[in-house]
Order: structure tokens, then sequence, then C-alpha cells
């Protein structure tokens, strides 16, 4: 889902959902969404 999607659904502005995505993406050393996407399906293994 887009950032706005996301915000919608749990009714959250879209600049809150970049600041928690910016965070997440900055814990998991990942660069942006595709590779945490990648990150999360090699870890399911």
């Amino acid at each position: 889902m887009s950032k706005a999607e996301v915000g919608r659904r749990l009714r959250m502005s879209e600049t809150t959902i970049k600041t928690y995505v910016s965070r997440i993406l900055t814990k998991l050393g990942c660069s942006n969404r595709v590779q945490a996407a990648l990150l999360v399906r090699d870890a399911r293994g």
C-alpha cells in the first residue's frame, strides 16, 4: 500500500506514516521499502 493508503487505514496523517516508515527502515538498515520486504521474506526462509 502507499503511505497515503496506510494513513487512511490507520487514521494517521501521511506525514506520520512517512516518519514511521523512515524510522523502521533506519532500524532495519534498509534504504527503501522493497529492501525491507526482501529482508522479511528472507528471514521467513
